[in-house]
């Protein structure tokens, strides 16, 4: 249960970890295993595993899918999925190594204020970025912190700009990925509450 968790890791990854993580587990997916390696990977897949994951932006050799919602969504309405093993170039490096933590995103980023509200916990907010910038992250990190601290209202449209327009974004599409960006700059779309436990992250709401 996370009212176990006195203080609470909340783990912000925008584009595009965090999303690719709620989206899995919002349309089906009962766990997603963070993992630090591409062998570790291949050693769930044996276990039934579904493999995501990418390295700067690009999908893995022998992948199932990059670290895509939009592409994820797409395999979920061919195949039935319910476990993924998740390997990206920073995010799971660091969900590996946590022993808990909430995963935040644009795509949920109110239901994770509501939580903390609810709990009454204190949070340490981690924006992760990449060798592109932390921008993106930085915005959402900033507008649950000042909707919890100073009751700020959260501004939609100027997270939408900070995604949509940060240099991941420019990056990603740059390489193919316009679809994800546009989907990632979508703020509230699912009440979700994905936490990671022992290794695994499932979700709550």
């Amino acid at each position: 249960m996370v009212t176990e968790i006195e203080e609470i890791l909340v783990v912000i990854d925008v584009l595009r970890a965090s999303g690719t993580i709620v989206t899995a587990l919002v349309n089906g997916v009962k766990e997603v295993i963070p993992v630090n390696s591409e062998e570790t990977a291949f050693e769930l897949r044996n276990e039934g595993y579904i493999l995501a994951g990418e390295q700067n932006g690009i999908k893995l050799p022998d992948f199932d899918l990059g670290n895509s919602p939009v592409e994820l969504l797409r395999y979920i309405e061919e195949s039935s999925i319910e476990k993924i093993a998740l390997k990206t170039t920073n995010s799971t490096e660091i969900l590996a190594e946590v022993e808990n933590a909430l995963i935040c995103s644009s795509l949920n980023l109110t239901t994770i204020k509501h939580r903390l509200e609810d709990k009454g916990t204190s949070a340490n907010l981690l924006a992760v970025g990449s060798k592109h910038g932390i921008t993106e992250d930085l915005a959402v990190a900033m507008a649950l912190y000042s909707s919890l601290n100073d009751g700020l209202k959260i501004n939609k449209a100027y997270l939408k700009e900070c995604i949509s327009n940060s240099n991941t974004a420019k990056y990603l599409i740059e390489i193919g990925y316009k679809k994800d960006v546009e989907f990632l700059s979508q703020i509230d779309k699912y009440d979700a509450i994905p936490v990671l436990r022992e290794g695994v992250i499932k979700c709550t709401k």
